[in-house]
């Protein structure tokens, strides 16, 4: 039997959700997905948890899709796109999504090394966010051919504004913390290695307080209700599908894939 590769914790009200794929850096793929999915739906039942904490094991948040699984498919099918690839993958992405902004508990993301691609879209879609001051905040759909996927298009312009959402995802360059924390992407910066404890300390915070209160001031403040949510999501959906079968991105991937930077993006 496989290992699981994401785990769940729980200690009192709180409970921690670990993609436990570190030789992947945690990649969003057709094994990790519908783990993350099934605890992410099934917390959001619990009526005995009152926070919930998303991390990664080992050195990285998450490196984003699964890249070196897409470069398989295209080497095992010369002349196709790698569609059929990212459309399982977002099968459980937008599930994800719409779990971590609709779940009545309050979720604080706690972010080591690097956070690509859906990295970024899981940021984006908790309620609070804290990260290592040296983590690498990288929205590298664009870097390989791809389109920003998973709400990004529609969470990071009403947080940080138009001009400058274009300029993160046009452009695809790193994301320092300390302009994280400026622009408000993250609510605090942790020294290395500090960011789950210091985010299950904020999560013991929460779940202290009213909790269907909070439950109602996280559904008044939109996240789950935010009018077009599930409609950018099924656009991002067919524009990434698109990309994905296109040679732009064969081509793109193949380079990425060559110069050995790393399996996700």
């Amino acid at each position: 039997m496989n290992r699981p590769l994401v785990r769940c914790e729980r200690r009192g009200p709180v409970a921690t959700v670990t993609m436990d794929n570190p030789q992947t850096m945690n990649a969003m793929d057709t094994e990790l997905g519908p783990q993350l999915v099934q605890a992410l739906e099934g917390l959001a039942r619990e009526p005995e948890t009152a926070a919930v904490v998303l991390t990664g094991a080992g050195a990285n948040f998450t490196g984003g899709g699964n890249l070196k699984k897409a470069g398989e498919h295209l080497d095992q099918h010369p002349g196709q796109g790698a569609g059929p690839v990212f459309g399982g993958y977002l099968r459980y992405v937008l599930r994800v999504v719409q779990a971590l902004t609709g779940m009545p508990q309050p979720v604080v993301c706690a972010v080591e090394g690097a956070a690509s691609g859906a990295g970024l879209a899981w940021m984006l879609a908790s309620d609070f966010v804290l990260c290592a001051d040296d983590a690498r905040i990288l929205p590298g759909f664009l870097g390989v051919g791809l389109v920003p996927a998973a709400g990004v298009t529609l969470h990071l312009p009403r947080l940080v504004g138009l001009a400058r959402a274009s300029e993160m995802l046009m452009l695809g360059r790193p994301i320092a913390p300390p302009r994280a924390l400026e622009l408000g992407l993250v609510h605090g910066l942790t020294p290395p290695g500090a960011a789950l404890r210091l985010a299950q300390e904020l999560a013991v915070e929460l779940a202290g307080g009213p909790r269907r209160a909070l439950a109602a001031t996280k559904r008044l403040l939109g996240r789950a209700a935010r009018p077009g949510l599930t409609a950018q999501l099924e656009a991002e959906r067919r524009a990434v599908m698109a990309a994905a079968d296109h040679e732009e991105f064969a081509r793109r991937l193949r380079r990425f894939l060559n110069r050995g930077a790393g399996k996700e993006g």
